[in-house]
């Protein structure tokens, strides 16, 4: 296990999945295109950009997941929700994310841009997108 260090955000813990990343059958999910993305928010007059702090701990996994992702540090551990260094994490979390946003809302990464014309309905995206 190797913490993680971003500038200005905490340490995150990374597990080295080397043998399993092995035997896993890659997914793709299509990278959106930024310049795409720009032109969706480009008519907006009120955008916010959410960071999604930790976003792959929201995600629970399957049983046989957690047990195929389990350690040994000290004691051994089974992770509930999706650690960073899986595989195909990006790609679980990229279609997640996809199917649960609304038109008002675009992901990029582990970033959401919502965006609206009017400052009441942006504050119902916001608020839909916290529920989310």
């Amino acid at each position: 296990m190797a913490l993680v260090e971003t500038p200005g955000k905490e340490p995150r813990p990374c597990l080295e999945y080397r043998n399993l990343k092995k035997i896993t059958k890659t997914k793709f999910y299509p990278l959106p295109n930024i310049e795409e993305r720009i032109e969706t928010v480009s008519s907006a007059k009120y955008i916010t950009i959410l960071d999604l702090s930790k976003g792959y701990w929201q995600i629970p996994m399957s049983k046989n997941a957690q047990e195929l992702s389990a350690f040994v540090y000290f004691g051994t551990y089974i992770p509930l929700r999706m650690p960073f260094g899986l595989k195909n994490a990006p790609y679980e979390f990229s279609r997640i994310l996809a199917q649960l946003l609304e038109d008002f809302s675009v992901p990029y990464l582990d970033d959401i841009a919502v965006f609206s014309v009017m400052f009441q309905e942006h504050i119902k995206h916001l608020e839909y997108n916290r529920r989310v």
